[in-house]
């Protein structure tokens, strides 16, 4: 038997994966068989509101949004679907917020395997490091932040609901406010109310719990659970214990946004769609729509809204979440550094410095690349639905384009605003949509962990010449 020879053995290998390459496909895959199962539920009898149908596109429209915590919808999910449906899409919203994180965590637990590097890498570009943290410990402490979040908004939901509605059902205040308080720490959107959370308008109180809800739910499991390691209360900074970086940039770039966005909000519908309400009032909704960056909860019809407060809004949701978080987008950290990138450049600075501590060149070439594709795909699904709905209802609504751009940018940060372009696709259109939210909810992550990994090493070094820019 011939042997094959050595230059063929070569070739054939580099198509092979590296045994210390972390496997990728276990996530994409796994949403995928979760979102079908989630449709075929839907489709079940007893899923829908007596008298109400659902199409199969529109069923597995609603559960890919749900699994990837986006919120937009092709039906009026409070009218279409009964409370069994609802308990359905819930759980979907659940599953799917949970994200690579937990999930990777738990399939290394219960295979009883330890961690081998790649899968140290994968879980570091996720959540990044923390000293002392077993995977097991993160596991738990991760689990426990999300059960006690949801739980402790559930009841500060349900003890307002039941002061401002006495005479109400208390099982079904208290399913609303569990209904509303998962759906807001997952950063998903959806919502019981037919009108969504407009009801709530007149409620500070009720606003400004969803508030904290999506932004504890937004700045990450990391950002959470490495507060277990903080002792702000000593006063020994020994023993007291130091925020990781990445936590400080989640918690500082997320607080800018939102008062970034709070307001460019003001400024914009002071006279506008707020017009009517005191200045209290105001305030309390433009904080709302702010805060509503990542999750996409509405108190206000987005159709009034100037086109500014829009295109803002819109490069508030490309930036998204933090990384380990229920958010999509490319990311506030990623965010972060490329704006330090960019001012250690135009101060012609060596190196790349944020809160006393040096990056590595490679982080900044890799959240380059993150958003540059982030910019690639959504793109293209704004050029795809101009082509779709061309002609078609969603392009004659007030906004045109920019409604319509609007809705791709909401898809892939897995948002969910809409300025009611959602209804109007055709079928082409949810198909782009649909696409958008699995790309903007897996991709940026995947991303991030395939190029996280050790570099290869080059064998031959070229010349050094620079080029012309600008």
């Amino acid at each position: 038997m011939s042997r094959m020879p050595l230059a063929d053995v070569r070739w054939l290998s580099a198509f092979q994966p590296r045994r210390s390459d972390p496997d990728l496909r276990p996530l994409p895959l796994g949403m995928l068989g979760l979102i079908v199962i989630g449709a075929l539920l839907l489709m079940l009898p007893g899923m829908t509101a007596p008298g109400r149908t659902l199409a199969w596109l529109d069923a597995f429209f609603v559960a890919t949004s749900a699994v990837c915590v986006t919120g937009l919808s092709t039906v009026n999910p409070g009218e279409t679907f009964s409370p069994l449906g609802l308990g359905v899409v819930i759980a979907l919203v659940q599953l799917g917020g949970l994200g690579i994180v937990t999930a990777s965590l738990a399939l290394v637990m219960l295979s009883g395997e330890r961690l081998s590097l790649a899968h140290e890498g994968a879980v570091a570009a996720t959540l990044g490091r923390l000293q002392r943290a077993r995977p097991g410990e993160l596991f738990g402490y991760s689990c426990a932040v999300v059960a006690v979040s949801e739980l402790a908004g559930a009841v500060v939901l349900f003890v307002r609901l039941c002061e401002v509605n006495p005479t109400a059902d208390p099982g079904e205040l208290a399913w609303v406010a569990v209904f509303h308080a998962v759906s807001a720490f997952c950063n998903a959107g959806f919502s019981t109310f037919p009108e969504g959370l407009v009801r709530w308008r007149d409620d500070p109180w009720l606003l400004g719990a969803v508030d904290l809800l999506v932004f504890a739910g937004g700045i990450g499991l990391m950002a959470l659970v490495s507060l277990r390691y903080f002792h702000f209360w000593r006063r020994d900074p020994r023993q007291r214990g130091q925020l990781a970086l990445q936590t400080k940039l989640a918690l500082a770039v997320s607080l800018l946004l939102v008062l970034a966005g709070l307001g460019a909000t003001l400024l914009f519908e002071w006279n506008r769609a707020f017009a009517a309400e005191p200045w209290s009032q105001k305030i309390s909704l433009a904080a709302f729509h702010s805060f509503m960056r990542t999750a996409g909860f509405t108190a206000t019809d987005l159709a009034e809204m100037h086109p500014a407060t829009l295109l803002f809004s819109l490069g508030l949701m490309f930036i998204g979440g933090s990384p380990g978080s229920m958010a999509g987008g490319i990311k506030t950290v990623t965010f972060a550094i490329l704006f330090c990138t960019a001012r250690a450049a135009l101060l012609r600075q060596e190196n790349v410095q944020i809160f006393g501590r040096r990056l590595d060149p490679r982080i900044s070439a890799i959240a380059l690349m993150i958003m540059l594709l982030a910019l690639a795909g959504t793109t293209a699904g704004i050029a795809a639905l101009m082509i779709t709905e061309i002609g078609q209802p969603a392009s004659a609504t007030s906004h045109h384009w920019l409604g319509l751009a609007f809705e791709a940018v909401s898809a892939f940060g897995t948002v969910g605003f809409s300025t009611g372009v959602t209804p109007l696709l055709t079928p082409g259109g949810k198909i782009v949509i649909m696409i958008l939210m699995f790309v903007g909810r897996v991709g940026p992550l995947m991303l991030a962990v395939y190029l996280v990994r050790p570099v290869k090493p080059w064998r031959v070094r070229f010349p050094e010449e620079d080029v012309a820019l600008g």
